[in-house]
């Protein structure tokens, strides 16, 4: 039997009298891709940024890593996310802008900033300003953003969407070969 290494129980969000997410139960097993699925509007981001730790949940728990409650913290560095857009400097590179996160994070290891973007297949992008770059480019930046540091779980708000056929080829093929050459758990929203 795999391993669960996110769980929820009853997750629920409440504005005033509006439940954005209600009740939410889901189990993730180590080294799956999730898939989160629903309409826009349903609660799927609001669900992701607890679960990532950026908005507290009004009820219920999130367990990650066999961790609970105010414990959530010794683990979160183990999960790496992108929620809605990427914060992108838009005058600096890929490069630029992955360095950023890599001095802030702590992280030196010569050709690291060259193997996240082979990784995400923007290695051969050189000094172009992020500004000039496709949706679909910014995405692949987003998600080698949400890399620096290993993490063990993946989580991607809708990275899919606005992006053309070959775009979106291109970010299922990414998600497709994290999961398998590292071992990583991915979970991913999206209304399609």
């Amino acid at each position: 039997m795999s391993e669960i290494l996110l769980q929820t129980r009853n997750l629920t969000k409440q504005y005033g009298r509006h439940r954005a997410v209600d009740d939410v139960n889901m189990h993730i097993k180590k080294g799956a891709i999730y898939g989160f699925i629903g309409r826009n509007g349903a609660g799927k981001t609001t669900c992701l940024k607890m679960i990532s730790g950026l908005s507290t949940p009004s009820y219920g728990e999130i367990e990650m890593f066999g961790y609970k409650g105010k414990d959530l913290q010794k683990v979160r560095s183990r999960v790496g996310c992108l929620i809605e857009a990427p914060g992108l400097y838009g005058n600096m590179s890929a490069y630029d802008n992955l360095n950023i996160k890599c001095k802030l994070t702590g992280i030196k290891k010569k050709g690291y900033i060259e193997e996240l973007l082979k990784t995400v297949g923007l290695d051969t992008v050189g000094e172009k300003k992020t500004k000039h770059y496709s949706l679909g480019m910014k995405q692949r930046l987003g998600i080698a953003l949400a890399l620096v540091g290993e993490p063990d779980l993946l989580i991607l708000d809708e990275p899919i969407n606005g992006l053309d056929p070959q775009g979106i080829v291109e970010v299922r093929e990414t998600i497709q070969k994290l999961a398998k050459e590292r071992g990583m758990t991915i979970c991913i929203s999206s209304h399609i």
